[in-house]
């Protein structure tokens, strides 16, 4: 499946605020997937997610300056 800038951003700032609530609540165990682990390793694999939509978004928005026609970036310069 090929991920669009609108979904990449919303899985971000989902796992951003994942992030984010489990630092303010800073449990000691937390749950993923139905199991329990480290509140640490929850925290990383939120972390994970937040760094693969940035760079998702990144490379989308590489690819869709490499493909737009000149005519188009020249009006907007």
């Amino acid at each position: 499946m090929r991920m669009t800038k609108p979904f990449t951003i919303v899985i971000g700032i989902l796992a951003l605020g994942a992030l984010i609530v489990n630092i303010y609540m800073n449990p000691k165990v937390s749950h993923l997937f139905g199991k329990e682990i480290n509140d640490w390793l929850y925290r990383a694999f939120w972390l994970l997610i937040v760094g693969v939509c940035v760079y998702n978004y990144i490379y989308i928005e590489q690819n869709t300056l490499k493909n737009r026609p000149k005519s188009k970036l020249k009006s907007k310069i």
